[in-house]
């Protein structure tokens, strides 16, 4: 005999989604939302005091906020309820005003048509009460298809897409025509911008930003979201024949610019990626616009002028040789020696070094940098090959050094 719960749709008969909704709460004791594929609210049953700020925020935009939606497409669960036909747990997300909740989709043939929310206020949806849950998507099928009220704004059906390209969960062709439907011919080439904010986008930064993409001139904006304090453009040029990255350094260059000039919207850093004409090569345009920030975060001094994944040389693979360093065991030993000299000694022998390779071994610029006599910096280097006991003239041996030392920042960070 079996132990599956029966079905308590069956006989039922809704004139409303409404009507539906509330005899799943009813049934699951907990509230429900009804959202479409886009994550606009269709129908919600009520709820009494104990609910979370999400809820509350959903239901009066009536809309998942897009911070939420952002989260839960990093975080996989997105990814997760356009594959399985199960109802999935989300644990609580805190920062964001996430309760545990539990979703399932809702399936049409092949295609996800929308998403039914349930609220765990107080206890954890039993095995018995997910299968309910599962039972309540077969039937929502059907009543979303009579009931149907599916239509939405192009621009959020847009934000659901570009979060599918930027995470990986969209097929190459079905990614080529909907950019090409939305602005992008194949073969114009693209990037993926990220512009780094020092506080979370309000209404009001977002409202100047609108204001800036409009009216920018060289750059088209295809695709846009924001992510917390992070503002992500998917773009082209207006001239379709060029791949230059000038056009999108000095795009980002103005951006800053006016945010500081117009708004008082200071210290905002920008990157982007590769510049690519394959939609498949989205995410990875949004990963090398993302380590650039990363690069810039990490290195203030070195990396605070670079903009384009290309300019970052050498940084660019810091994280691998990180890992190849790891497996290895490897430790420079030259590094060590003038380390625990410095300590010893209360001097800064170290630092000199990596401000002469940094300025290209330029003694002049090395004694601006350091505020230091010309003597000074020559006695200090000869100290340093002395104690390394190596030749800082020899190419190999000045680029080891370099890596290394850069390494050793990059772990303290």
């Amino acid at each position: 005999m079996s132990n599956e719960p029966l079905n308590p749709f069956r006989r039922e008969m809704y004139d409303s989604l409404e009507a539906f909704v509330d005899h799943v709460s009813d049934l699951l004791g907990c509230p429900i939302t009804l959202e479409d594929t886009h994550h606009r609210v269709l129908v919600y049953s009520s709820h009494d005091d104990e609910t979370d700020i999400v809820r509350i925020s959903t239901i009066i935009s009536r809309r998942v906020p897009e911070k939420v939606i952002n989260r839960l497409w990093k975080d996989g669960v997105i990814p997760q309820l356009l594959q399985s036909k199960r109802p999935i747990r989300i644990l609580e997300k805190k920062e964001i005003g996430l309760g545990n909740r539990v979703a399932v989709s809702i399936w049409r043939g092949e295609e996800v048509i929308g998403y039914i929310w349930a609220v765990e206020i107080k206890e954890l949806l039993t095995d018995e009460q997910m299968r309910i849950l599962e039972y309540a998507a077969s039937i929502g099928k059907h009543l979303m298809s009579r009931f149907g009220r599916n239509k939405g704004s192009l621009n959020q059906d847009n934000q659901e897409f570009f979060w599918r390209l930027l995470t990986g969960h969209v097929g190459e062709k079905e990614a080529e025509e909907k950019l090409k439907e939305i602005g992008i011919p194949a073969p114009a080439s693209f990037t993926i911008m990220v512009c780094r904010f020092n506080e979370v986008i309000t209404k009001e930064i977002e409202r100047h930003i609108l204001y800036l993409l409009k009216i920018a001139e060289d750059v088209k904006i295809v695709l846009s979201t924001i992510d917390d304090n992070e503002l992500i453009l998917l773009t082209n040029q207006m001239d379709a024949k060029s791949k230059s990255s000038v056009t999108y350094k000095k795009f980002i260059q103005g951006f800053q610019k006016h945010l500081k000039e117009r708004f008082c919207i200071a210290d905002v850093k920008g990157s982007f990626g590769g510049i690519y004409k394959d939609a498949k090569y989205i995410r990875k345009s949004y990963k090398e616009a993302k380590t650039v920030l990363e690069v810039q975060l990490k290195f203030p001094q070195e990396a605070h002028a670079f903009i384009n994944y290309q300019d970052l040389g050498i940084y660019q693979f810091l994280d691998v040789i990180l890992e190849k360093r790891k497996q290895d065991g490897f430790e420079n030993l030259a590094i060590k020696k003038l380390n625990e000299y410095d300590r010893s000694h209360n001097t800064e022998l170290l630092a000199t070094l990596e401000a002469y390779l940094d300025e290209s071994e330029s003694m002049q610029k090395t004694v601006a940098r350091l505020h230091i006599h010309a003597n000074t910096l020559s006695y200090r280097l000869k100290r340093i090959a002395n104690i390394m006991e190596i030749d800082i003239t020899s190419p190999a041996q000045k680029f080891m050094l370099y890596l290394d030392l850069k390494l050793m920042h990059w772990i303290k960070n």
